[in-house]
């Protein structure tokens, strides 16, 4: 028995007991809390994105026409589970988001619940399986996996066993080293980390999420030059590209301010592809179609849909802000297609792809090179993708202007392609899926960040052509020569096909003759034999995605292209691309300040006199001699003379072939006291056909 020597003590001793009995309780809280986190974190902000940008009466909408051909087991009428892709689990997702949302005239609706339940079990008993592994290994699961995060906000919570039921069925094996392919599957991990509350998987799911965001030399996902490889050695930027995008934005976005946030080495890789390149892909809100691989034949697959993961880049990117808050309104058309816009031009060594922006317009290329793989056609997808890699040339001012055309696209004119003129379409239809590679060594370009030059030796499909551009800041000189062909069908050279917008005008000045459409204008300085259709073509999806409907198309469609007629021998083209022009402008339009000064087979040289500029495309060892100027080489190669009449010039070079380390340049020039001769070490390794630069001085 104890004893109190007084009051004081004894209440004393009762404060020490009550806190005692009480910290087991304190503790229990805290570990209950301590396992919550950072799950109930992630998880919270995984439901908000699920939830970012819903309208809810066009949801519900959607819903109530959906629930007509639901029945009563939860499987919809109206959808083949036999090939069933996208459609239950999305209808699903949809009626979660509804059934959750204070906001939307469906939240907490028994009826939405029971078919949410329904339609979960009828999925979970079917178990559908799709001929395509992309769906069965990353979408289901990944919708699955959203939908039950959302429904645990609900205000009645999914059956235990059903729940349990469904996150089993979300186990798959993730395959890594996939680039775009692993961080999908990683997401769906992550999803299914939080909704157990387990570490373990939670470890892999942000390891592998962040994984593909490194640059590897040899390997698919970024590569040194900023360009993104899937498939092998294909261009691929804003298609798994746009994949890896999203999925690393959301993923840094999800785990900031936790200790699996992205590491700052990794940031630096993520931000520079996001600045530099893919969103420099997107004109507007829409995407040059040269980077959607063969996802240009998905209907709607130009539309660049990123202002919210460019809102979320600054949540763990602040030091970029103005940069991400210009590209948000941006692409979400708040502002002009030019709002914030920098000159640049970049020659991606690796992947063949030129990218030529100004504030005006956008112009690219593409073209494969026998390094890299030529776009695919796969999952009967692209299927008359066959010339895409050819030199392909999007132009692009309002962004809008290939949008949804390609299903009446004549495809073996697609624009800037040199190709036989086919009596029907299927010429241009691709025999192999996947795996294709290019025909030539000498295909690349030289760049200083704000002007260049590149080249495709184009050997394809019997017909050969050398093919050059030339980049300035008002114009494109596009030129070919050496063009041939042994085959029966007509040659032409396609200087665009896009929507017709507008009148379609046509003169001449000093001889010379132009044509204007919808604010680009196209000036022939040496004529040629130029063909313009102002007309309505006809198609359907199915014809190029056998994934699409067949439903026929109507489109109106301006096309211009050089006829070389049949079976050419050593033709040639001239053209210069003047973006954002006016009539008035067109027609005193004389290219004074450029000289085509060779187009043939062995040089192609333009001089841009205003800016003091000459560039050149050396396609064999030779020499471009006037009279107060030499450059002379002893290998192929691409040069690009800045400042050209100063007495500091500076030469910028690459190796298009990426064969060589070094080249011997002769030079004499206007300023230049006597003739100069260098020795020009070229990148090599994983930097082999980049632009190397050298002073020149008396």
């Amino acid at each position: 028995m104890i004893e109190f020597t007084n009051r004081k003590s004894m209440i004393s001793l009762q404060l020490k007991l009550k806190s005692y009995l009480l910290f087991p309780v304190f503790l229990v809280s805290f570990s209950v809390a301590a396992q919550d986190e950072p799950f109930h974190t992630i998880q919270s902000r995984i439901s908000s994105d699920l939830q970012a940008g819903i309208n809810d009466d066009i949801l519900a909408g959607k819903i109530t026409k959906d629930m007509v051909n639901l029945k009563p087991d939860g499987s919809w009428s109206n959808i083949d589970y036999a090939n069933v892709q996208y459609d239950p689990l999305r209808k699903i997702k949809e009626m979660a988001t509804a059934y959750i949302r204070p906001s939307n005239k469906l939240y907490g609706n028994a009826t939405i619940y029971h078919s949410i339940v329904n339609a979960l079990q009828d999925w979970l008993d079917k178990n559908p399986k799709n001929k395509n592994w992309w769906y069965n290994d990353i979408f289901y699961p990944q919708a699955i996996g959203q939908t039950l995060i959302l429904m645990r906000n609900g205000k009645t919570s999914l059956p235990d066993d059903l729940e349990n039921a469904l996150i089993q069925r979300m186990v798959r094996k993730l395959r890594a080293g996939d680039g775009a392919n692993t961080s999908d599957e990683a997401l769906h991990y992550l999803y299914r980390a939080c909704l157990t509350k387990n570490k373990s998987t939670l470890d892999s799911a942000a390891k592998y999420l962040f994984e593909p965001i490194a640059v590897e030399d040899g390997k698919e996902g970024v590569q040194v030059d900023g360009s993104y490889y899937q498939h092998g050695k294909q261009q691929a930027i804003a298609s798994y590209g746009r994949v890896f995008a999203g999925n690393s934005v959301n993923a840094a976005f999800y785990l900031r301010d936790t200790e699996y946030a992205l590491p700052k080495a990794q940031l630096a890789i993520l931000v520079n592809y996001l600045k530099n390149t893919f969103l420099k892909t997107i004109r507007g809100s829409f995407y040059d179609f040269n980077v959607r691989g063969r996802g240009i034949s998905r209907k709607d697959s130009l539309n660049a849909l990123v202002s919210e993961m460019v809102s979320k880049i600054k949540m763990f990117d602040p030091e970029n802000s103005a940069y991400w808050d210009a590209s948000g309104l941006r692409t979400s058309n708040q502002k002009t297609a030019r709002y914030g816009v920098e000159p640049s031009h970049t020659a991606f060594w690796k992947s063949g792809y030129t990218l030529h922006v100004r504030p005006a317009y956008t112009f690219s290329i593409q073209a494969a090179s026998a390094r890299t793989l030529r776009t695919e056609r796969g999952n009967n997808e692209n299927i008359l993708g066959k010339f895409l890699s050819d030199g392909a040339t999007n132009i692009q001012r309002s962004g809008s202007e290939y949008a949804n055309l390609m299903p009446v696209w004549e495809w073996d004119k697609i624009p800037g392609t040199t190709s036989r003129d086919y009596s029907t379409d299927q010429g241009a239809t691709i025999q192999k899926e996947w795996g294709i590679p290019g025909t030539t060594t000498f295909v690349g370009g030289v760049s200083d960040g704000i002007y260049g030059a590149s080249t495709y030796d184009l050997n394809n499909d019997s017909v050969q052509a050398k093919k050059a551009w030339f980049f300035f800041d008002r114009e494109v000189v596009c030129l070919g020569a050496g063009i041939s062909s042994e085959a029966k069908e007509t040659v032409t050279t396609t200087i665009n096909q896009t929507w017709l917008r507008g009148n379609v005008i046509s003169g001449s000045t000093q001889n010379k003759s132009w044509t204007l459409h919808d604010s680009i204008g196209y000036f022939f300085p040496n004529g040629g034999n130029v063909k313009i259709k102002q007309q309505i073509q006809k198609g359907n999806w199915y014809r190029i995605n056998q994934l699409q409907n067949k439903d026929e198309i109507k489109h109106e469609v301006f096309k211009i292209w050089f006829n070389h007629g049949a079976q050419p021998q050593n033709a040639s083209y001239a053209y210069v691309v003047i973006p954002s022009i006016s009539e008035t402008e067109m027609k005193k339009y004389n290219a004074n300040g450029i000289e085509i000064l060779k187009n043939t087979e062995d040089l192609q040289a333009v001089k841009h006199i205003e800016l003091d500029i000459l560039q050149l495309v050396f396609h064999k060892a030779g020499a471009l001699n006037t009279n107060d100027l030499l450059v002379k080489v002893d290998r192929p190669c691409i040069i690009y003379i800045k400042d050209l009449n100063t007495a500091k010039p500076i030469l910028h070079i690459a190796d298009p072939a990426q064969e060589n380390s070094s080249i011997r340049v002769q030079l004499k020039m206007p300023k230049l006291k006597t003739e100069k001769t260098l020795i020009c070490d070229l990148p090599v390794g994983a930097l082999a056909g980049s632009t190397a630069i050298f002073s020149i001085t008396n």
